[in-house]
């Protein structure tokens, strides 16, 4: 019976591991990458290797593993799509493979974990650093449990989360702070706690190397005086507190429950209606009445709090809802190694319910009853991103790039238009079409960069800047957001707005859960310049 119960367990692995690879690779190959995607790409393939590791990771916030990785997939000769995706695949693939042969879950927790919007469409499709982030924290969970015994892997793993975001900084320092008050506190013992780490020499010594790497990468991040991060207003509808305890009482219910928070918003700048406030925070107490209780039993209610609070720091400063799934890293890093010491059973819950006079049936029925929630609303968030992945572009870049190649028009005077605050805070499609270019195609990017340098002037370059592009001439094509951009551009660059014919319009649809978001990206041109790609007359659209 045993063995039986193990092929089944191993069949069912084999079987969810197939179906999430096969999802990933079809919302990959319709994926039309976006801005982020292409700035990160970008930023590998044109700069060096020095100014990848130590030079742009103080203007773009993050140290620097995301664009090493890619930076070694291009110099293997991939292209832009090729090389993201499949770097991000190959994480993937880890992230799988780790909790369905690996983990110490529960055969129907290792079904349920894949159905996580965050889980099998966010960081699946869109290929950023955050899977990579999330193998990161599945390495450190599993290496957790034996961390006395084995410290080199355990702070490997740990070294691993710090060299991909800053806030695996946050959570790697969170979980060593974490572990040693929660032996003090088993302990009852401070003195002992730290007699303990010093007698194990290799565990102190891997911390001492860990703590060395951790500031190495805060050193790297560090923001320079001239970083758009420094210089901009920060504002938003709420101040730091406010953030804090959103962090708390809102990301939680974001992940696996409520969609609330719209993508086009920071945390800190969205106001919503009072009665998802109180939703999202009543969730958000359940979700965390739940882990205390599996904590509390094993003796971890440090290990529980810390590391988030300290992710929180950075939370309360700078989160869109596509960072949320942070929260969902760092749940399965507590359930995992929550798990390894005692398995997570029912019984935990019906016991703590009996006491509060429920009944066990009732509480097996809310038990289902959540998780079966879960799974239904993660489901219509998975088919919702996956029918526009298939059916919708992403983003207008894409086809914009082909746009440009079919009519000959690399070698035109192509401009893109900048943000009325920051003259190098350019047009996103612009940037992510560049990535289908081996050089930029525009003449007005920063510092003749291809892609955006984050770097915040003065008003005296700025007038450098702008005379330099004067030189160049009236532009032929100018990329944009609306039509309504060119009268400002070219009253900065004091030539006549003519730009009156719509050469190329691209749309596309953003979906984040049951969100969807429209962005288009507009070529402006003279009647002219119309007439010369088209060899017909410009007539105005009706609408």
């Amino acid at each position: 019976m045993v063995l039986k119960n193990k092929k089944s367990d191993l069949m069912a692995s084999v079987l969810v591991t197939v179906i999430v690879s096969l999802l990933a690779v079809i919302g990959l190959y319709c994926h039309e990458p976006w801005f982020d995607e292409a700035q990160a790409y970008l930023l590998a393939r044109d700069t060096s290797w020095h100014d990848v590791l130590m030079r742009w990771t103080h203007y773009e916030g993050h140290p620097p593993m995301w664009h090493f990785l890619l930076k070694i997939a291009i110099s293997l000769g991939l292209s832009f799509e090729t090389a993201i995706k499949s770097v991000n695949f190959i994480f993937v693939e880890a992230v799988i493979l780790l909790i369905q042969f690996r983990s110490p879950f529960s055969r129907i927790t290792k079904n349920i974990i894949p159905l996580s919007f965050f889980l099998l469409y966010q960081y699946s499709v869109i290929s950023r650093p955050y899977m990579m982030l999330t193998c990161s924290c599945l390495l450190a969970a599993m290496c957790y449990k034996d961390r006395h015994e084995k410290p080199l892997r355990y702070c490997l793993a740990l070294i691993f989360i710090c060299t991909i975001h800053s806030y695996g900084i946050a959570f790697a320092g969170g979980i060593v702070i974490a572990d040693m008050v929660g032996e003090a506190i088993r302990q009852r013992s401070i003195k002992k706690m730290c007699a303990d780490v010093i007698s194990n020499q290799k565990l102190m010594i891997c911390y001492i190397v860990l703590l060395a790497s951790a500031l190495t990468m805060i050193a790297d991040i560090m923001p320079h005086s001239d970083t758009y991060a420094v210089k901009q207003s920060v504002g938003g509808q709420h101040n730091y507190a406010a953030c804090y305890l959103f962090s708390w009482l809102l990301i939680p219910s974001e992940n696996l429950f409520t969609s609330f928070s719209s993508e086009l918003l920071y945390m800190r700048d969205e106001v919503n209606p009072i009665g998802e406030v109180i939703a999202a925070g009543a969730i958000s107490l359940l979700i965390w009445a739940v882990l205390f209780a599996i904590c509390k039993k094993r003796r971890m209610i440090a290990e529980l709090f810390i590391p988030y609070a300290f992710i929180a720091v950075l939370t309360a400063i700078h989160i869109n809802p596509h960072h949320f799934g942070i929260f969902f890293m760092y749940m399965l890093f507590i359930l995992w190694t929550a798990a390894d010491k005692e398995p997570v059973k029912i019984s935990e819950f019906t016991n703590i319910a009996e006491k509060a006079g429920l009944s066990v049936s009732f509480t097996k029925k809310i038990i289902i009853g959540a998780a079966a929630a879960f799974s239904a609303i993660n489901i219509y968030w998975d088919a919702l991103s996956f029918y526009h992945e298939i059916k919708l572009p992403y983003d207008p870049a894409p086809a914009l790039a082909d746009w440009v190649k079919e009519n000959r028009l690399q070698d035109k005077k192509i401009l893109t238009t900048w943000s009325k605050n920051d003259l190098y805070l350019v047009n996103a499609s612009s940037i992510a079409a560049n990535a289908y270019f081996d050089h930029s195609i525009y003449y007005d990017l920063n510092y003749d960069l291809s892609f955006i340098s984050h770097v915040v002037i003065d008003d005296n370059e700025k007038e450098k800047v702008l005379d330099k592009w004067k030189k160049v001439g009236e532009p032929d094509l100018i990329v944009c957001d609306g039509p309504q951009e060119t009268s400002f551009i070219c009253d900065e660059l004091g030539f006549e707005d003519d730009y009156i014919a719509q050469a190329y319009v691209g749309k596309a649809k953003r979906i984040f859960k049951d969100k969807c978001d429209e962005y288009n990206v507009y070529v402006m041109c003279t009647k002219d310049t119309y007439k010369e790609i088209y060899g017909k007359e410009y007539e105005v659209p009706k609408y």
